[in-house]
């Protein structure tokens, strides 16, 4: 009888003890599982907030785009009138050297004979020919640096796709690969906490 009131002596403290370790685990589990809550919350909270920031800032930048599409308009029609002031200067420079030329006509007769060398319909019509093609020029050199801005903002959004389908790809395998881990870590303690 002594040996089992001792046995239940035993029994009864390593009860009591398994007990006490029990409710000691439960609430350790308990402060671990609300600490791991609390820092999901927190990172969850962070990331959101990153979100929203980002979402923000690009809703703004596509609010500006009438504005950068306003400016890139006001400076083509800007480099468009100083090739037509270009041109409108270079006639009226030459209006006034055939004006020139043709106050020396009334001279013919003179020792000078600047008229008989040129004759100024020539020269009228071959500046005209010259600053048609220098305006040509101009609005063609302007037309290529617009054309080449275009295909540059193309190849520089072909070049954003392209990151992000690589960093989509990344972040799946960099997930995957976290998964597996952690799944092989989990398993492992099971394995362990069962032997």
């Amino acid at each position: 009888m002594v040996i089992y009131l001792s046995d239940l002596y035993i029994y009864m403290s390593t009860k009591e003890n398994t007990t006490k370790f029990n409710k000691d685990n439960n609430n350790y589990n308990e402060r671990t599982t609300n600490t791991l809550n609390q820092q999901q919350e927190a990172i969850n909270k962070t990331l959101d907030n990153t979100l929203n920031n980002v979402k923000r800032t690009t809703d703004e930048a596509t609010r500006e785009i009438p504005q950068y599409s306003q400016r890139i308009a006001e400076y083509q029609e800007q480099t468009i009138q100083t090739i037509r002031d270009i041109a409108s200067d270079c006639i009226e420079a030459q209006k006034q050297v055939i004006g020139s030329f043709q106050s020396q006509q009334v001279d013919r007769n003179s020792s000078n004979g600047v008229w008989d060398l040129y004759n100024p319909q020539k020269i009228a019509e071959n500046y005209a020919v010259l600053v048609n093609n220098f305006t040509s020029y101009l609005l063609n050199t302007s037309n290529l640096i617009n054309n080449a801005l275009a295909s540059n903002m193309r190849v520089y959004n072909t070049a954003l796709e392209q990151t992000r389908d690589n960093l989509k790809a990344f972040t799946k395998t960099n997930t995957n690969f976290i998964q597996t881990v952690s799944g092989n870590s989990q398993k492992r303690d099971v394995d362990t906490n069962n032997n």
